[in-house]
């Protein structure tokens, strides 16, 4: 299938200034006002009708793009996104080169692979990143919590136990929190904190909490507290979260030794929005960490 070429249209435009010019240079010299409207009117005409002719051929030259688009499989879309089609490209001629092989355990395993990345693009393509059982989310995270236009970080931190964010890149990560927080960032955390952190009758939790929650405090960071215990008849109240402006919710399942197991993270914004139906309740039930040091006091 090929495409009419424009040349001609132009050549075309070139003729008509050009007889244009002439007309209405012999008729202002020889003519009168009559005769040089007369001229104006017939180059008007042409160029209306020279600029229908572009419309047309732009037309089909437009249906025959979307018909080549089709049988590629492709869509307008992704050819004025480089970055991505740019990919694209590569993973083509990257295919095209596996067709010639004739090792069959090779192409088996090329198959099994790409179905896995079909799979995750898939997941990208409705909105979600998901990690499983790696700390590389928090890459991810980071750049997030970086963008210009993510001013507010709303934060659900269930401290299941002692071991909660006290391995190496979970300590990172509270010192990028603290950072942010004295630069430009806004961010509100809630804690949920089990029995065993923070039994009844304590104003306030027992150490590691304690000092996590301190260390934030000091940097700037709006601390809450709420006990499990308190929260138990709402099972949906007990997550582990983060809100990132309106860009996207993050949510995390982490194993009983504090490892994030798995991390989801949605821009969705139905999502984003039922997690700050969560927030808002769950903040019903807890505590500032200023008043309960203003109790402790």
């Amino acid at each position: 299938m090929k495409f009419r070429s424009r040349r001609s249209l132009t050549v075309g435009g070139f003729c008509v200034g050009l007889a244009g010019g002439c007309l209405v240079g012999l008729a202002s010299y020889f003519g009168g006002p009559i005769e040089q409207i007369g001229a104006l009117g017939i180059i008007i005409s042409s160029v209306m009708g020279l600029q229908f002719s572009q419309l047309q051929q732009a037309t089909q030259d437009d249906e025959q793009l979307k018909q080549v688009l089709e049988v590629a499989g492709l869509h307008r879309e992704l050819l004025l996104q480089s970055d991505l089609f740019s990919v694209h490209i590569r993973i083509a001629r990257a295919l095209n080169s596996l067709a010639q092989s004739d090792n069959a355990t090779l192409r088996n395993h090329a198959v099994a692979s790409l179905s896995d990345l079909h799979a995750k693009i898939s997941e990208m393509s409705e909105g979600k990143l998901i990690f499983e059982n790696t700390e590389t989310w928090r890459t991810v995270y980071e750049r997030l919590l970086r963008k210009p236009e993510v001013s507010f970080y709303r934060s659900i931190s269930w401290f299941r136990n002692a071991a909660y964010w006290q391995d190496l890149p979970g300590k990172k990560s509270l010192q990028l929190n603290c950072e942010l927080a004295e630069d430009r960032l806004l961010i509100h955390r809630t804690v949920i904190a089990p029995e065993s952190l923070w039994p009844k009758g304590k104003n306030l939790p027992l150490p590691p909490l304690l000092e996590w929650i301190e260390e934030q405090h000091i940097h700037g960071i709006w601390i809450r507290l709420v006990r499990e215990e308190d929260i138990r008849s709402e099972p949906a109240l007990i997550v582990d979260l983060g809100i990132y402006g309106e860009t996207a919710v993050g949510t995390q399942l982490v194993d009983e030794n504090g490892q994030t197991s798995r991390f989801e993270l949605d821009f969705r914004e139905d999502e984003r929005k039922a997690a700050e139906a969560i927030w808002d309740r769950l903040n019903l039930f807890a505590t500032s960490y200023a008043e309960l040091l203003d109790r402790d006091r």
